[in-house]
Order: structure tokens, then sequence, then C-alpha cells
């Protein structure tokens, strides 16, 4: 993407359609995982790092939760960063930082790894906000494509970070610190691919405003050049005032919380319904894996018209996992893992083609991203401590998972009303 407005790249398109598709696709499918990877692989290596350094489990929290909040205070500024240095420039800054952040992090010192741990939670959230108006500014046939493999890389990261690490690190004889840096071959993949996608693929939409786009190759919903769309301008007081986004917001915040508490929670409730912990971190890793090829397959059934049916319908599945569990207790550990795999994984790909969908332009893309990923992380932060605090309030865990019941069933309200935006 060139970051001169409605300026043709300067290399051109690749020669052949087949490589240009496979170049978009590994360059979004590295970047998805940069997003994950670098956060998730410091779950498993948790106990090797306090008994290496001291620090107990406030510290610990300190470095999990800074990554989320600090996507609070980079979502409003994404936006603003993309329109003065342009999508493609924000992007590749913000994957150079993640490379140098998991460089310093790894390095001995707690400044070093409160330092890197900063730049990484900065980074990731800028590109987390502009990856789906990156994907709007391609044409209207790569857009489906591109949401998916995205999507996917987002439970395929954590799925990789989980199983690996840990093997990985000791198959190469490695201290916790060590085995994080491995994680840099993705980081790094993704730079070096997004600097051939973005200077030889894409077709100069960078920096274009709402005028600029061209009507056939616009976001479906939006209205055609000239004509009156109800949703007022692309800045930020016309996104925040416009309750659809907030729709988008609550049905993409929802997937967030649905994700982190199962990833929190789960594990102990299947232990305590007589689990072993290694069986129970077992099942929620496969959910992970579970939802890899639904994430891929679900914005091409949104494309096929299936629009009105999967976004209701697929928070349904989790319902149904969650008061199986609830009624069958963990005997039924293996279907429940795959009802909230195939949840996970078409809420994911339904959220995020709706966000890129609802767009008029890329620039309106990236200021409803920066709304619908700051009330996602703050409902993936509210998530567990909820169930954590029913948990130990109620003795048991029917009453945290009974709520976690009916927030998913809200969800599939909120999906009635998003699936007609």
């Amino acid at each position: 993407m060139s970051d001169a407005p409605d300026s043709p790249s300067p290399r051109g398109r690749l020669p052949h359609p087949l490589a240009a598709l496979i170049l978009a696709m590994a360059a979004i499918l590295l970047v998805g995982l940069s997003l994950r990877i670098p956060t998730i692989s410091l779950s498993p290596l948790v106990p090797a790092m306090m008994d290496d350094t001291g620090h107990g489990e406030t510290f610990v929290s300190l470095l999990t939760s800074v990554p989320l909040a600090l996507t609070l205070l980079a979502a409003p500024i994404a936006p603003v960063l993309a329109n003065r240095l342009g999508r493609s420039r924000t992007v590749s800054l913000s994957l150079l930082a993640i490379v140098a952040g998991t460089v310093i992090r790894s390095i001995p010192g707690e400044a070093p790894l409160l330092i890197g741990t900063g730049m990484l939670g900065f980074s990731i959230a800028i590109v987390t906000v502009l990856a789906p108006s990156i994907i709007s500014a391609e044409r209207t046939t790569l857009r489906s494509r591109l949401t998916g493999v995205y999507s996917m890389s987002l439970s395929l990261g954590p799925a990789l970070a989980l199983a690996l690490t840990v093997p990985v690190g000791e198959f190469l004889d490695l201290e916790w610190r060590g085995t994080l840096l491995i994680w840099i071959v993705v980081s790094a993949g993704a730079l070096v691919l997004w600097w051939f996608y973005s200077r030889t693929y894409a077709e100069g939409t960078e920096g274009t405003t709402d005028e600029s786009v061209d009507p056939a190759n616009e976001p479906r919903g939006s209205n055609p050049r000239g004509g009156h769309d109800p949703r007022g301008g692309h800045g930020a007081k016309a996104v925040l005032g416009d309750v659809d986004v907030w729709m988008l917001a609550l049905f993409l915040g929802v997937t967030s919380l649905m994700f982190y508490t199962t990833s929190a929670w789960l594990p102990t409730v299947f232990v305590g319904d007589g689990m072993s912990a290694q069986v129970a971190g077992g099942f929620v890793s496969l959910i992970n894996v579970i939802a890899i090829p639904f994430g891929l397959i679900a914005p091409a059934l949104l494309g096929r018209g299936a629009s009105r049916i999967l976004a209701p319908f697929a928070p349904l599945l989790a319902v149904g996992g969650v008061v199986l569990l609830l009624i069958a207790g963990s005997q039924t550990a293996l279907i429940v893992t795959i009802l909230l795999g195939v949840a996970q994984g078409l809420c994911l790909g339904v959220s995020y083609d709706q966000i890129i969908g609802y767009g008029r332009s890329p620039a309106h893309t990236a200021s409803v991203s920066a709304v619908t990923s700051a009330v996602g992380v703050a409902l993936a932060a509210l998530g567990p401590f909820a169930f954590g605090l029913g948990l130990e309030v109620a003795g048991s865990a029917a009453v945290p998972l009974l709520g976690l019941a009916l927030v998913a069933a809200a969800q599939s309200v909120i999906g009635l009303r998003t699936s007609r935006l």
C-alpha cells in the first residue's frame, strides 16, 4: 500500500494473481500470529520465570495485564497515526517495535522485561486496530479471504504458543528468556512479508478519503459516492455516536470475553470436577485448535448469504457447550470443547467480517476498529475477574457458568442486530 493517496504502487502488481494472493494471505497470517504469540507464549513459562526471578503472582499478573491495558491507550491513537504516517508505514513501524520489544524483553533484568513488555503491548494494540482497515482497503474479491486468514491466525497463534513454547525451549536447552526470544522468527517474518506486500502488491489506497473510494470497490453496506449515508463522517465523534458501532463492539467484546474467561477458568472447572490438571489444560488448548478452520471459513460463509443466520447462531453453540458442562460435568469435556471451539472460530470470523464490511472506507474502518478493540479489551479483562468472583462467592462453578451462558445468549441477540447492518 502506497502512502501517497490515490497513487499506484511504484513497483506495480505482482505478475500473477495467484502469487499476489499467496503473498497477501501469508503477510496477513504472520501479522495475525504476531499479535498473539509474543504475549501468549509467556503463560506456559510463568513457573520458570517465577522460580528464576523470585517474583510472585502480582508481578506476573502485571506482565500479562499490561498488554491488554495498553490497548485502551493505543486504540484512539492508532487511527491518528495512520492518517499522519499512512497505514502501511504505521504497521511497518509497529511490527519493527514488536521485534525490538521481543529482544528487549529477553535481556536479563526487571527494567528490560517491563520495557519490552510495554513495547509489545502498545505495538500489538496499534496493529490490532489497523488490521481491519488494511483488509478493507483491498478489492472486494480478496476481503473475505483475508478476513478468514486473519481470524484464523488469532486462534492459531495461541494454539502454537501454548503447544510449542515449552517443548521447543526444552529441545534447544534454553532458559525462559531464550525460549521467548525464539518466537522472534514470527514477528520478523511478518515484518519482511509485510514490507513486500505493502510495496509490491497493494493498490495505492493508502490515505484515501471517503470521497476517493471507488464505489465498485466499497465495503458492503456503504453508499455510492455522493450518496447520503446516515452514519455520518468517519471521525471519532461520529463513530462514537453510532449505535451500530457499539453493537459491533459488543459482539466482538463478548467473543473476547468468552475466549479469555474459558482460557483462564475452564481448566479450574474441569479439575474441580475430578479431571487431572494436564488433561484439563489439553482440552482448553484444543478449543483454539478447533477454532482455527472455523475462523477461516466464517467470512466465506457470510459472503454466500449466511450473514443473517451465522451471527446469531454461532454464540448459541457456546451456550450449548456451557449448559452441557453445567448439566453433565467434565465427562462431556470433549463435546464441550468442540462446541466452544467452533463457536470461538465462527464468532471471530463473524466479528471481523462485520467490522470490515461496515466500514465505508479504510479510515472509517480504522475508527470503528478503535472502538471495537477498546470494548473488546475491557470485556476481556472483566470476564475472568467476574467469573473468579462468582466462583469465590458462590463456592461452586454453577453460578459463574450460568452467567457465562447468559452472556453468550445475549451475544446471540446482538448478532440478530449486527447481521442486518
